[in-house]
């Protein structure tokens, strides 16, 4: 399953490769999707060419989105998207039967080979795009800014004892953001932060006032994009700022210590990951830090609705 993800998204130029401990640890700590009844694999002769998982969310909006990930390799026979699309959707509709009706219910699809027929599929059955999220690029690690905190705070080391405030803080300040929802603080996800195998303490560039964490960014390097990809970049990510203290540069004093940090590690240049339309104005600040979008993903959706779970039974 983490090969047919690779190559169908790097087939469409993404960026990043997926890693094998990274795939586990996702997957074995979901929320709202019981991998026995909510994940198909489909096989073309014997070989996995596609997959399909299936999960649901409230969003802080109060919307219920039954979200569908669609991961196809470039090989995959022609028709394997609509039949695992299909799947998808029967087994979304029969999950929501199961709910209470009590908030505005849609159906999200994501393609991790996002291609022009692939889009059009989604949109012959009435998807339409619902957000854009771009991978930015900062193509060298030259002439990077020196800017100062304000006054008052500070990076400090990260110790292990910190991660647990750290995380309560990242869920914090995207509390508001398109998306959130109540389960992004659960224990899954706790997790799911604190093992994370990319995890690099030393890269870390988090900000304290006093014991309040006010802004942080979490860069990390990830070896299978040189052994795969042959690319010397490391991620300039995580980033968040604490809401009474946006405004104030700190997010961009952070990324570029970050920046700094993936240099000296031998990195010649800096990715990201961003919602296009970040409320905070994310896309603009990266920009003026040297990023430029190179990759564009798509979350699709349209409204659900229920049938019974006797469809899935094909």
């Amino acid at each position: 399953m983490a090969d047919v993800n690779n190559a169908g998204r790097l087939a469409a130029g993404n960026l990043e490769v997926l890693t094998l401990d990274g795939f586990l640890l996702s997957y074995g700590n979901l929320v709202n999707c019981d991998l026995a009844t909510d994940l198909r694999l489909a096989e073309h002769e014997s070989r996995p060419v596609a997959y399909t998982r299936v999960e649901w969310r409230i969003e802080n909006r109060g919307d219920r989105v039954h979200f569908q990930g669609l991961f196809t390799t470039p090989e995959a026979p022609d028709g394997t998207l609509e039949a695992i699309l299909d799947w998808a959707e029967a087994r979304s509709r029969a999950v929501a039967a199961t709910l209470p009706a009590d908030r505005p219910t849609v159906i999200s699809a994501f393609l991790g080979m996002e291609t022009p027929a692939a889009r059009a599929i989604l949109e012959d059955r009435g998807y339409r795009a619902a957000r854009f999220f771009f991978e930015m690029v900062r193509p060298d690690l030259e002439g990077i800014p020196d800017l100062p905190l304000p006054a008052g705070v500070e990076v400090r080391s990260v110790r292990p004892g910190d991660l647990r405030t750290i995380f309560e803080s990242e869920v914090a300040a995207f509390r508001g953001h398109w998306g959130a929802g109540p389960y992004d603080g659960s224990d899954e996800h706790w997790i799911q932060f604190r093992d994370d195998p990319l995890n690099d303490l030393a890269l870390w560039q988090i900000a304290w006032a006093g014991d309040t964490v006010v802004g942080m960014v979490r860069p990390y390097i990830n070896d299978e994009d040189f052994r795969v990809l042959g690319v010397q970049r490391g991620w300039c990510e995580n980033i968040s700022t604490h809401a009474d203290w946006r405004g104030r540069g700190i997010a961009r004093a952070l990324i570029a210590r970050a920046l700094r940090a993936l240099r000296d590690r031998g990195m010649s240049e800096a990715a990201l990951g961003v919602d296009a339309s970040n409320e905070t104005g994310a896309v603009a600040l990266y920009r003026s830090m040297g990023f430029v979008e190179r990759t564009r993903q798509t979350d699709f959706r349209r409204p659900l609705t229920v049938t019974l779970p006797d469809e899935i039974d094909r």
